[in-house]
């Protein structure tokens, strides 16, 4: 089974509160290029799960417009959420689905990347970064870092 992480793009400095900032243009254009540049990886996509906040909301819908895909609000995908319910709740998900693309923040995506691949803290996450992840189970130190992109 494959697993996409994708942080959101650049975000515009504190607003109201932090789930109200919006990407940056500089983050869109980001998101965009990442897209383009893995485009033939993400066709496999069949779900699109993004964190509530506007930034992971705005860079899921630049992937969803490359896709062609719904996305789907997760509360699970916050920056502070506890990386083993989510992955609990990808176990329940089952090999049969198509993979699943995650759309979150720090310090989640990089506690998750890194616990699946058990690799301490060795893989980075910036803005836009998308990762793709390969194994049996989801379960910390069970999966293949197979690809990591870094936003240009």
């Amino acid at each position: 089974m494959q697993l996409f992480i994708l942080r959101h793009g650049k975000a515009e400095p504190m607003a109201i509160n932090d789930a109200a900032r919006a990407l940056t243009e500089r983050g869109r254009r980001q998101v965009a290029q990442v897209c383009k540049k893995r485009a033939q990886e993400l066709s496999s996509v069949g779900a699109i799960w993004a964190s509530p906040f506007v930034r992971t909301q705005q860079t899921a819908d630049i992937v969803s417009a490359h896709l062609g895909l719904p996305v789907i609000t997760e509360s699970l995908l916050i920056g502070d959420s506890d990386p083993q319910q989510l992955l609990d709740l990808l176990q329940e998900q089952g090999p049969d689905n198509l993979p699943i693309l995650l759309v979150s923040h720090q310090p989640l995506v990089g506690s998750l990347l890194n616990g699946l691949c058990g690799s301490g803290n060795q893989h980075s996450m910036g803005t836009s970064s998308l990762a793709c992840v390969q194994s049996e189970v989801w379960a910390n130190s069970c999966a293949e870092l197979k690809w990591l992109q870094h936003a240009e």
